[in-house]
């Protein structure tokens, strides 16, 4: 739905700022292009990641979504890039006022940003997909190009001659927020390449789950990294130092069973490391 918006959305603004004397227009139907392939990446690293984990991936895809996210916001810096640059190089040059009727061609347009944005992120949300979020943000910042461009526009049109420039300086200024949105996806998509460690209400979660089991002295080190939209925990636990090291076995079977059984806690791999308590 997104990728088929993306192309159907860089036509219209394409055709409209051509024939409506519009370079912001112009621009942004060039950013709505990088855009199709930002859509592709997304589409391609959410397939991906649902493969189930193999030989060569035993903990998985999941970074494939992270990765999709990271090259999402490159895509964002790119299209920031050549607006900036060709809004720069309009800006001195004299050219006719846009046509009116690119008005309430981009405000429809506005319009149906907004409405995939607020769907795609529910969807990410409900999902915990990082991509699918980077990709809802790149229909907010389209929606927000736009209406930077339709400012301009309307600038342009009604104050009229001598205000032609309004329609470049506004493409001009956009720019800041498509970066702003780029650094804002870019930022956790690294922290899970990175295997940044996670500390949210697993944490507590788990340390709950452990101490109902009896046998389990404490938890020395809990470590949680992202996957994705799953989540893979490395936990250090303390027993009697004279335990069996079947019963220590046992015991680490029984927390690891536990926590992947918790939906909730969406983990993918647990792995358990018994030591002797001080």
């Amino acid at each position: 739905m997104s990728l088929l918006a993306n192309v159907s959305l860089a036509g219209v603004k394409l055709l409209v700022g051509f024939f409506g004397n519009s370079f912001a227009l112009v621009a942004d139907g060039v950013e709505s292009l990088a855009d199709i392939v930002s859509s592709a990446i997304v589409w391609t690293g959410f397939r991906v990641s649902d493969k189930d984990a193999d030989h060569e991936h035993p903990y998985g895809h999941g970074k494939a979504e992270a990765i999709a996210a990271l090259l999402a916001s490159v895509g964002l810096l790119v299209s920031a890039s050549f607006i900036a640059y060709h809004a720069i190089g309009e800006i001195g040059r004299s050219h006719e006022v846009p046509a009116l009727f690119t008005v309430p061609i981009l405000l429809g347009i506005i319009c149906i940003k907004e409405w995939l944005h607020f769907v795609l992120r529910r969807s990410g949300e409900r999902m915990g997909s990082p991509a699918l979020k980077a990709e809802a943000w790149h229909h907010r910042s389209d929606s927000l190009t736009s209406m930077g461009v339709l400012l301009g526009i309307c600038i342009a049109v009604f104050a009229g001659p001598g205000y032609e420039a309004a329609d470049d300086i506004a493409a001009l200024l956009v720019t800041g927020l498509i970066v702003f949105n780029a650094v804002r996806i870019a930022r956790p998509a690294l922290d899970e390449l990175m295997d940044r460690r996670v500390d949210d209400f697993r944490i507590d979660a788990i340390e709950e789950v452990a101490r109902s089991i009896e046998g389990i002295e404490c938890l020395e080190t809990i470590m949680v990294r992202r996957s994705g939209r799953q989540f893979v925990a490395e936990i250090h636990m303390e027993v009697a130092p004279d335990m069996t090291i079947e019963k220590g076995h046992r015991l680490s079977h029984r927390l690891k069973d536990a926590l992947l059984a918790d939906p909730e806690l969406r983990l993918t791999h647990v792995v358990v490391h018994v030591e002797p308590a001080e």
